[in-house]
């Protein structure tokens, strides 16, 4: 599943595939800790703001790739992180929560 992450992200053009495949990389790392045992929502909302910080120190690399972190991006980044709560058996997660501090 984690192998599919993002794939409409680097099906798109518009965003570099080595900066998509950084993106991936941070939804890899949350996925990670949204894999331990015994963990809450609050927990998978404070992993969800971590990733999203990283993401967003990536904004500058894509603007300096003439591509940028924009709506669809946000959609693509939601999607995959809901995909990973949800394999989880999170099913209560609010998916615009999830990307709430994105800076873009």
């Amino acid at each position: 599943m984690l192998s599919d992450l993002l794939l409409p992200m680097f099906d798109d053009e518009y965003y570099p595939d080595v900066l998509a495949a950084e993106v991936r990389q941070c939804i890899f790392r949350f996925a990670k800790k949204v894999a331990k045992a015994n963990i809450s929502e609050k927990d998978i909302y404070h992993f969800a703001n971590e990733a999203m910080a990283e993401i967003n120190k990536l904004k500058p690399q894509f603007e300096d790739l003439d591509s940028s972190l924009d709506d669809s991006a946000a959609d693509y980044i939601a999607e995959a992180m809901m995909m990973v709560v949800q394999e989880e058996g999170y099913m209560d997660i609010e998916m615009e929560e999830l990307i709430g501090n994105r800076e873009w």
